[in-house]
């Protein structure tokens, strides 16, 4: 081969490398549902998701996302459905209502916490304010393990 045949091949080589990393990182990380509050229905409960402060959401690993009023209703809907991989858990900031990553978010679980189906789960992205919100319900913090092991009761409503 000669040079420039080399040299183009090369640069074909180069390019198709890039494409295809920017590809994989593209589509890399899964996203959380919307929701329209008002309209859509909890998985678990089939109730109106209508308080973004509790909204929740898991994605499996197939792509496809399962939306709950309540982040205590995504823990036992897990627990009713171990045979499904989960890519990504989600959960409303109880204080901004945005997404926020449920293995990296802060809970605090009390009656005192009227979410909608009454699990008593509050969801926080800053320790902090989960801290100062449990101080006033006399709570704990739990991070995500600890949160999915008490909420992850098969068959409870």
């Amino acid at each position: 081969m000669n040079r420039p045949a080399v040299r183009n091949l090369m640069i074909m080589a180069l390019v198709m490398v890039t494409w295809l990393a920017l590809g994989a990182c593209a589509g890399g990380q899964p996203k959380p549902p919307e929701v329209v509050f008002g309209m859509d229905l909890c998985e678990r409960c089939g109730m109106v998701i209508d308080d973004p402060r509790y909204a929740a959401a898991l994605v499996l690993e197939n792509g496809s996302s399962h939306k709950f009023d309540d982040a205590g209703e995504m823990f036992a809907w897990r627990a009713d459905h171990t045979g499904e991989t989960v890519a990504a858990w989600y959960v409303h900031d109880y204080t901004s209502k945005v997404w926020l990553r449920g293995e990296t978010a802060f809970y605090v679980v009390n009656k005192g916490v009227t979410s909608p189906m009454g699990t008593g789960v509050a969801a926080f992205g800053v320790r902090a304010e989960a801290d100062t919100f449990a101080k006033g319900l006399k709570a704990t913090v739990l991070v995500f393990d600890e949160a999915q092991r008490l909420l992850a009761v098969p068959g409870k409503r």
